[in-house]
C-alpha cells in the first residue's frame, strides 16, 4: 500500500513539474503584455546629396498578447523627422515608422549616423533605431 501511495505522489509531482515547465516555456515565447519586434534596427540610406530628401521605413510587429501603443518616437536632430501612428497595434499585427532625412548644411557632408528613440508600452520599453547616410555635395 505504501508503495502505491509513493508511486501516486511521485507521478503527481512529475506531472506538476512538467506542467510548470510547459507554462514557463509558453510565457517566454510570447510576452504577456505588448512587445515590439523590428524587422531591422539599422537603416542605411547610402549616398544622399546635400539638400536632397531621403526616406525609409522601419516595420515592427507586436509579438505580445496586448495592444501596443507608441507613445513617442523622436529623432536626435532636426535633419531627421519621423512619422508614425499612435493608434494601438493589435497582437500579431504590424506598424511602421517612416523616417525622413534631409541634410541641408555644408557641415553635414560626410558619414552621418542618427539615433531614433522609440518609447512604447512594450515590455522592452525603449528601443533605439539607427539611421545611416553618407552625405555628399550636390
Amino acid at each position: 500500500m505504501k508503495r502505491i501511495f509513493v508511486l501516486i505522489v511521485l507521478a503527481m509531482a512529475v506531472s506538476f513539474c512538467a506542467a510548470q515547465n510547459s507554462k514557463k516555456a509558453e510565457s517566454t515565447s510570447t510576452p504577456a503584455g505588448a512587445e515590439i519586434q523590428f524587422d531591422k534596427k539599422v537603416c542605411d540610406l547610402g549616398t544622399v546629396k546635400l539638400n536632397e530628401v531621403a526616406t525609409d521605413t522601419f516595420t515592427f510587429t507586436n509579438v505580445g498578447k496586448k495592444p501596443l501603443v507608441l507613445y513617442n518616437v523622436t529623432a536626435a536632430c532636426n535633419c531627421t523627422k519621423v512619422e508614425y501612428s499612435t493608434a494601438p497595434v493589435m497582437p500579431g499585427k504590424t506598424g511602421t515608422i517612416k523616417v525622413i532625412f534631409k541634410a541641408d548644411k555644408p557641415d553635414d557632408v560626410g558619414a552621418r549616423t542618427k539615433r531614433i528613440t522609440v518609447d512604447s508600452n512594450a515590455a522592452s520599453d525603449r528601443v533605439i533605431l539607427t539611421l545611416k547616410a553618407n552625405v555628399v555635395m550636390d
